[in-house]
């Protein structure tokens, strides 16, 4: 189950009102981190406004209200279920808290239906909605939802009108996007069969069910019965003189002869003897049974080793960067949780080293699809880069990249590549891109390795 975060903010004090902290995309479980990054106390609320009840405070879900979260402390919530466009808000009583929402979800099989009145935010490829004030059904294909039937019931016809005079024909408008219906298979697995790649807005009916093309999940998904509106009803037929009229019915014939009579049945056999039970054998003796051996004699207890001398006692509380420092660790290197921090040296212009996990110049390195992992630039001096291959060569990657620097200053995506210290973390994509990964120095093309992307379930 991949793992994402759904949002960060750190709001101005409070002020009578709260600030928005995410809005879920997926339908998932959650939960909220606040932490207190001041020199004094904070009290904390969050509470999850639901999709369908947007604007309304008595169907808020409180779940923290005035929690007070000491200096230099964090405080996790419990877990919670959130639906596709639940939202959380957040507020402090300073200016120094920080909140972050992660959520766990499933990836696989992604096809949400909505009805609401208003249009669902954060939709993927597939996804249906239902407009609860129109009836419209729309699928979306990646630039905007498309109208393909409607479950409005269909009133009745009226009187048709005189025809009026054609008028003038209009330009041709542009090419429209929305779903192409390609053709038709008895079962999934000759669509796969025949079709194991698609493109944005392909369809195959299956039976009655529409299957479009997921770029996002690289499969066909079905988005349910595909059913058109309900066509006009036709004219009814003359009647009178001038219709045809149905003749009566002839009379039934007479019933033929039955068949010849049926022979008699014969007689059953008379069933044979039971045959004799022959003796039962005689049971054999029970053979001894060997002594039991004797057990050995209890070894002699060990005495008890002297005792350690009593270490110094450690600090009560964490005071921010003051133990940070004590502790030889910066702020860019406790910022964000990660599954793995690697550390990133050179060796000369030649070639990055990534000892703390990997042996050699520029050595393949793994990582996991939804996880995060961290790549510490302390010891580098080279700028360093993350980048996929999009299938016409290697671009930098501008999505889920977060840089620290050892003072705390944040950076994301674009602006966080190039970096020569800090820390940067990678929230690496659930589906790996086509043409894979590298990292490699913004100065030196020749120092550069591959990143070998892998799945869950691969593993």
């Amino acid at each position: 189950m991949p793992v994402k975060r759904l949002g960060v903010a750190s709001p101005e004090a409070y002020t009578n009102a709260f600030t928005l902290l995410a809005t879920s995309d997926v339908a998932c479980v959650a939960s909220v981190i606040v932490a207190n990054r001041g020199s004094v106390e904070l009290s904390a609320s969050i509470y999850i406004e639901p999709v369908d009840s947007p604007g309304n405070p008595a169907n808020y879900v409180y779940i923290v209200n005035s929690l007070v979260v000491g200096v230099g402390q964090s405080f996790e919530t419990f877990r919670f279920a959130m639906a596709v466009g639940d939202k959380i808000y957040v507020a402090s009583t300073t200016a120094n808290a920080s909140f972050s929402a992660t959520a766990a979800y499933e990836s696989s099989g992604r096809s949400n239906i909505v009805y609401q009145a208003t249009q669902p935010g954060f939709p993927q490829v597939g996804d249906i909605w239902i407009n609860s004030s129109t009836e419209d059904v729309g699928v979306y294909t990646g630039s905007g939802f498309n109208t393909v039937a409607t479950v409005a019931p269909t009133g009745p016809v009226g009187a048709t009108g005189p025809q009026g005079p054609s008028g003038p024909q209009g330009p041709t408008g542009p090419q429209g996007s929305g779903v192409s219906v390609l053709g038709s298979y008895a079962t999934v697995e000759l669509l796969e069969s025949d079709n194991p790649t698609g493109a944005i807005g392909d369809s195959y009916l299956v039976g009655s069910n529409l299957y479009i093309w997921s770029d996002l999940n690289s499969e066909w998904v079905n988005s349910g019965p595909f059913v058109g509106p309900t066509g006009p009803t036709g004219s009814t037929g003359p009647t009178g003189a001038d219709s045809f009229v149905t003749g009566p019915t002839g009379a039934t014939g007479a019933t033929g002869p039955s068949g010849g009579p049926t022979g008699p049945t014969g007689a059953t056999g008379a069933t044979g003897a039971t045959g004799a039970t022959g003796p039962n054998g005689t049971q054999g003796f029970q053979g001894a049974t060997g002594p039991t051996g004797a057990t050995g004699a209890t070894g002699a207890t060990g005495g008890t080793g002297a005792t350690g001398a009593t270490g110094a006692t450690g600090s009560a509380t964490f005071s921010g960067t003051t133990d940070a420092t004590a502790a030889a660790i910066t702020i860019d290197e406790v910022a964000y949780s990660a599954i793995a921090r690697l550390a990133v040296t050179a060796n000369g212009t030649t070639a990055y080293q990534f000892n703390s996990h990997y042996s050699g110049d520029d050595p393949t390195i793994f990582v996991l699809g939804g996880a995060t992992i961290a790549f510490n630039l302390s010891e580098a001096s080279h700028p360093f880069k993350l980048q996929e291959d999009i299938g016409s060569g290697f671009v930098d990657i501008t999505a889920g990249l977060i840089h620290v620097t050892t003072s705390g200053t944040v950076t994301t995506n674009a602006d966080a590549q190039g970096k020569t210290s800090g820390t940067l973390y990678w929230n690496v994509p659930i589906t790996a891109a086509s043409g894979g990964y590298r990292y490699i120095c913004a100065s030196h093309a020749g120092m550069n390795g591959t990143i070998t992307h892998k799945s869950l379930n691969s593993i």
